[in-house]
């Protein structure tokens, strides 16, 4: 009996040095949040913050990180080699958990959710916290977006990228949907691409082709069902549905495993100054390619992202 009375002690003790801990994080946190002027603060994992003036949201991202805490229970103490690989793994996760907040604020950024300023993400798993904070404008993401702005408004690239990833994340009457979005540079490429079946936008309403305005958002929703690509203006009107691009795919870098509608869209890119968005049908992955490279990758389900060939899991 006193075996069982200790043994709860010890598990109370525990419980409470851990919740005091987590306090001891989110108090630390937001006060950082508020003292720097934080644009938004990423919450991943079990955490919750409190006290935030409303001007700074708070933005919770699934977190799927490989832990190296478990590790250690395996470690012998005369085991030099087992204790430089965790070591190396605990530096991997801080520069992981770094790079997490530089994705996900870029794509809060593109979405159109937070401003430009500095953010500041709080992590927590298996009992390990790390709180980091992020200057948006130091960012190699951010300039690639900003590039990609200088082709595409900003508010079309929101536009297209929200649209990605909800045909990404919730298909097509319950089917995996796969489609593409070909922005920009809109003359070059309708003259480097032709009609596979009946355009659906031909002489219809400006107003009603605009992709900006979120009311068309379910045409478009179920046009993507279509075989061939979308082609979008700057400025965002959808000039085309159902769209085959006549394109040289020879000696293009991509990852293997890619299809037809990854290879043509990024070659329009390569031989425009256009921007494609691919949804894959076969994984629910997003892509962005800019001048015939890969430049953002988004995995919805999996919560992975990779910026520029660096990838976030």
């Amino acid at each position: 009996m006193e075996i069982s009375t200790s043994e709860s002690c010890s598990a109370k003790n525990a419980a409470d040095t851990s919740q005091s801990c987590k306090d001891v994080i989110e108090e630390s946190a937001a006060t950082l949040a508020q003292s720097l002027g934080a644009v938004a603060v990423f919450i991943f994992g079990d955490l919750s913050l409190e006290n935030l003036p409303p001007q700074i949201p708070v933005i919770n991202i699934s977190l799927h990180l490989k832990t190296v805490i478990e590790k250690l229970s395996f470690i012998k103490q005369d085991s030099q080699p087992q204790i430089k690989e965790v070591a190396s793994a605990i530096k991997k996760e801080a520069e992981c958990n770094t790079s997490m907040l530089q994705t996900a604020a870029a794509i809060e950024y593109a979405l159109g959710n937070i401003k430009m300023g500095i953010v500041v993400g709080v992590v927590h798993f298996h009992e390990s916290y790390s709180i980091v904070v992020h200057n948006m404008a130091e960012s190699n993401t951010i300039r690639l977006l900003r590039e990609c702005e200088k082709r595409i408004s900003p508010e079309t690239l929101r536009s297209v990228l929200h649209l990605a990833l909800s045909i990404a994340t919730k298909g097509r009457e319950g089917k995996q949907v796969g489609t593409a979005f070909i922005i920009g540079d809109e003359e070059e490429v309708m003259t480097r691409s032709h009609q596979m079946i009946l355009n659906p936008y031909k002489s219809q309403e400006t107003v009603e082709t605009n992709i900006n305005r979120k009311e068309n958002w379910e045409s478009v929703m179920g046009f993507s069902q279509l075989d061939g690509v979308f082609i979008v203006s700057s400025v965002g009107e959808i000039l085309a549905a159902g769209r085959y691009l006549d394109v040289d795919t020879r000696d293009l870098n991509l990852e293997k495993g890619l299809g037809t509608r990854h290879l043509s869209s990024a070659s329009i890119t390569r031989d425009t100054i256009a921007l494609a968005v691919i949804v894959s049908e076969s994984g629910g992955t997003v892509r962005m390619y800019m001048d015939g490279k890969e430049v953002i990758f988004i995995d919805p389900l999996q919560s992975v992202m990779e910026i520029d060939g660096e990838k976030v899991s």
